[in-house]
């Protein structure tokens, strides 16, 4: 059985959210489109669709195969593209995934300039902290800080960055700059929930020992941006990557503390799914973010 008829019918019915909106799409009827996905559930030996009077919702099978479908149907179309003279030029939707700490310092700029060269690709952003999976979520590229260990991925470093610890003058003023890590036990910390071990902030003395230490205090969040404008307002210490608080630092809003002790300079990197036909439109973004942070 050649299946990929039926994955283009399964897929656009997730896409469209209905078999009459997908037969529209397809250009065939109702019927066939309803026939298609049952022979195809009949072939996987797994039901892919609840079906009500009202509305389809996704079984878990149908949830993680139409990540699957959607990633076989967009290879499928950027093959098609890719030997049209005339649709060479990059197109079609891009999904990004970003941490929130880059969404709000500089992934904006680099959007904007990324759609005025390519103003065909229509960009789809998913801020998120946590680390997602990109095949399964339907993600074409993810940029995340620090190297992955998952070997299915191709990453490439975009720039150094670093991990520091910092307040705003005022506090500092008055509750004094800590000397040592095990001082912040004494601290109110501002801590990203986000994190595998949120609790614990991790730091290394100049012998290259570990330090971890147990940190208490009245905020944790999901979002980087509420922690930083809280430090900056005098609530705390936390702990952002260099892109994010790079200006409030210049500017004397933040002021970094226990610089001796920071952990090993890490990097920004993007990343994406290994396939021997990477998509015109996730190379274009992945050449464009490399030459505009490689420096």
């Amino acid at each position: 059985m050649n299946i990929l008829p039926y994955i283009e019918t399964f897929s656009a019915v997730v896409e469209n959210g209905s078999f009459t909106a997908a037969a529209d799409a397809l250009g065939i009827s109702k019927p066939v489109v309803s026939k298609q996905v049952s022979l195809l559930e009949r072939h996987l030996g797994v039901q892919l669709l609840h079906r009500t009077t009202r509305r389809l919702h996704l079984t878990h099978a149908g949830e993680v195969f139409a990540s699957y479908s959607h990633r076989i149907m967009s290879d499928v179309r950027e093959a098609e593209q890719s030997v049209l003279p005339l649709q060479s030029e990059p197109q079609g939707r891009l999904r990004i995934s970003a941490p929130e700490s880059l969404a709000i310092s500089l992934l904006p700029e680099v959007l904007l300039s990324f759609q005025q060269q390519f103003p065909r690709i229509e960009l789809d952003i998913h801020v998120s902290g946590r680390l997602v999976n990109l095949v399964e979520e339907g993600i074409d590229v993810a940029l995340r800080v620090g190297k992955q260990e998952d070997s299915s991925l191709i990453e490439r470093l975009l720039m150094p960055c670093g991990l520091h610890a910092c307040a705003s003058p005022e506090y500092l003023k008055k509750y004094g700059k800590p000397e040592h890590p095990s001082e912040l036990e004494t601290h109110n910390c501002l801590i990203y929930s986000q994190l595998p071990n949120p609790d614990n902030w991790l730091f290394r003395d100049d012998q290259g020992k570990d330090i971890s230490i147990k940190v208490n205090g009245n905020l944790r969040s999901g979002m980087g941006s509420i922690l930083m404008n809280a430090a900056q307002n005098g609530s705390g210490i936390f702990i952002g990557p260099t892109f994010m608080i790079a200006s409030a630092l210049k500017e004397g809003r933040l002021e970094t503390v226990l610089d001796q002790y920071t952990p090993m300079t890490t990097g920004l990197y993007v990343v994406y799914p290994y396939s021997k036909l990477v998509s015109t439109k996730v190379r274009a973004f992945v050449d464009f973010v490399t030459e505009s942070w490689s420096n």
